[in-house]
């Protein structure tokens, strides 16, 4: 899917896997350039213990990359904040492994990301029954929306998470997973808000 927190998690799906690297395909331009490069650095080691399976090591540096981010560059925080909490629940053994918020996040992200979208959709939802206002979730169900084509249930979704978080709404104009319903009214009303606000 489009959303950089969900392309991260669908990487540890598959680096966790396949070993292929779960370093950022892309990121937006970094004011400070030396402390991005420092921090991608940091990211990447962090990379490569965790496609080995050493997710005990591999979380303190995603953590050290989630608290050094600035908010010019939130793309590889969000990224290494849905890694350290993968490792999290690797590091403290299959009893973790539950049915809680993150967990089902990322099953229905990577749902999603196979075109599961009927199975994504179900583990959304019991995720946002228990963390109701998490931003991220929200927006995942309206990304889900969006690839079934439901304009008004993508624009419900999308309008929740941007009233908690706004880079959504930003984030949500350039996302191939609303490519069905980018012309409809209901999603350009959440997109390009009126005066009223939206």
């Amino acid at each position: 899917m489009a959303t950089t927190k969900k392309k991260a998690a669908a990487s540890a799906e598959e680096a966790s896997g396949g070993g292929h690297d779960p370093a950022p395909a892309s990121h937006e331009k970094p004011r400070n350039v030396a402390a991005y490069e420092a921090a991608l650095e940091r990211f990447t080691a962090a990379s490569q213990l965790f496609v080995t399976g050493q997710f005990a090591d591999a979380l303190p540096l995603f953590d050290a990359v989630v608290e050094a981010a600035t908010p010019d560059e939130p793309i590889l925080a969000d990224r290494a904040r849905t890694y350290a909490s993968i490792c999290r629940r690797k590091a403290a053994g299959p009893e973790a492994e539950g049915e809680d918020p993150d967990t089902l996040y990322h099953r229905g992200v990577v749902a999603a990301n196979a075109g599961r979208l009927e199975e994504a959709w179900s583990l959304l939802e019991k995720a946002i029954g228990r963390r109701p206002n998490d931003a991220s979730i929200l927006y995942a169900r309206a990304s889900v929306r969006g690839l079934q084509g439901n304009a008004e249930a993508a624009a419900f979704e999308l309008k929740k998470s941007v009233a908690i978080e706004p880079k959504f709404r930003f984030q949500a104009a350039s996302d191939a997973d609303f490519d069905k319903v980018r012309d409809e009214a209901s999603f350009i009303d959440i997109i390009e808000p009126s005066n009223a606000g939206a």
